[in-house]
């Protein structure tokens, strides 16, 4: 599900900088490149994650040329792929030569806020909203720590359920879920195994990104955390914690509405069950829409897309927020600032992000009633903005949490209880609770 597109926390080791340091940019230059960068002008430098969609690369590319041209300077575009930026990054901080501007996930901010190394940008913030209108607050709050932004939301992507409608209306539903009970539910009506068919797309293969996210979003859904309720105390072992478990447990053991391979799965795993037509149900980012609409037209059209079901407490959903920051080193943080609110500007923005849709969600609230994020298999993603919560949820994202879920104890402690009857759900709440205790006695 998020393999090709969930901002995972990456804690990389100084070997690790040594090694990629050579071969770690993806890209070029746009603007006035370093390559054709003229003599005596000042130069920023701006470092962009690279898009799915190479249209939306090459608006970033003409974009930062006509700052460059209106404000007689020269702007240096480098595109990097994700896995690639912790590595460049660690490896600037270190020599002092950080770009002026920069992409960050939010999960980055908090490392390099935690680390001093970034502006506070909530000066950036608040003229952007002042020009343009208000920000999503989930996506500023991602980024805000003691009541200061570290970094200025430029795109989101979302999570929401995919569904066969064929299935469902073959099993006499006329809509998706809007529960998890209900999810399990369905899954057991639309599975039927001497077919091959299964309800949940569900996978927990060691490594698997999207098992930790979506487990997350069960159990906040649930009023569950995986962390802590005040940023200190861990409080993993509770009641609502325990239901979410259980449920995702029945799932697997009870119901037997996951594929046989799906504990072994990974971030792909779910991608190509709903292609094949294993499974009717699964959650993903907007790429897989995106993939789909390319490559399987019918499919595309018998697709729904909704957003996750809701717990006792609510739908919940795993935030993505894509940001721009600058680093204290910056040598032109002035420039860097009026260049962040150049590239927000909603008239040239709202465009750039629509060439991404569904996949690249807007920042600006009343961008989500634009009739692009109105239509039927876009509208899940955009309404999903106003439900995120991030990693140390409900306290703010703090390295910690980060660590939690780079350890990959979800994973560990499910698949061990998926496949072991034996191993309960209580069990399972017990050593994540004792495993993450850990972690944050460090």
């Amino acid at each position: 599900m998020m393999k090709m597109k969930k901002n995972s926390i990456r804690w990389v080791t100084a070997a690790l900088v040594m090694i990629l340091m050579a071969g770690c940019s993806v890209g070029g230059t746009g603007g006035s490149g370093s390559g054709d960068a003229e003599p005596g002008k000042e130069t920023l430098t701006f470092w962009m994650k690279k898009q799915m969609f190479e249209e939306q690369n090459q608006m970033i590319q003409e974009r930062a040329k006509q700052f460059g041209e209106e404000h007689g300077v020269n702007v240096n575009v480098e595109f990097i792929a994700y896995e690639d930026f912790y590595p460049k990054w660690s490896a600037a901080i270190e020599s002092g030569t950080t770009p002026d501007v920069s992409f960050f996930g939010y999960q980055e901010v908090g490392q390099f806020y935690a680390k001093d190394v970034l502006e506070d940008v909530t000066d950036v913030v608040g003229s952007v909203e002042n020009t343009n209108g208000e920000i999503q607050d989930s996506l500023k709050t991602s980024v805000t720590f003691e009541d200061k932004l570290y970094g200025v939301p430029f795109w989101t992507e979302s999570t929401a359920l995919y569904y066969r409608k064929d299935m469902l209306q073959a099993a006499g539903y006329s809509e998706p879920p809007g529960t998890w009970e209900e999810f399990r539910e369905m899954a057991k009506a639309l599975t039927d195994s001497s077919k091959g068919i299964y309800g949940a797309g569900l996978g927990y293969g060691k490594g698997n990104s999207d098992a930790e996210w979506l487990t997350r979003a069960i159990i906040w859904s649930y009023g569950g955390s995986l962390d802590t309720e005040d940023g200190k105390n861990v409080a993993v072992n509770t009641p609502e914690t325990l239901q979410a478990v259980q449920l995702i447990r029945d799932i697997f053991i009870e119901d037997k509405v996951t594929p046989p391979s799906s504990i072994g799965w990974d971030d792909s795993g779910n991608n190509k069950s709903y292609l094949s037509g294993q499974s009717a149900m699964i959650f993903n980012v907007g790429s897989l829409a995106a993939t789909i609409k390319n490559d399987n037209p019918e499919l595309y059209e018998n697709t729904g897309i909704a957003m996750l079901p809701a717990g006792p407490k609510g739908a919940v959903v795993p935030g993505i927020s894509n940001n721009l920051g600058i680093f204290k080193a910056s040598a032109n943080k002035e420039l860097a600032k009026s260049f962040i609110e150049y590239m927000t500007d909603k008239a040239w923005y709202g465009q750039w992000v629509q060439n991404g849709a569904p996949l690249t969600g807007p920042i600006y609230t009343d961008l989500a009633n634009e009739s692009v994020w109105q239509e039927e298999k876009n509208k899940g993603f955009v309404d999903s903005i106003a439900h995120f919560a991030f990693l140390g949820y409900p306290a703010e994202y703090s390295p910690k949490a980060g660590e939690i879920y780079n350890l990959r104890y979800v994973n560990d402690v499910f698949q061990k209880m998926l496949l072991d009857s034996g191993f309960t759900a209580q069990q399972a709440v017990d050593e994540l609770q004792s495993k993450i205790e850990a972690v944050y006695a460090k």
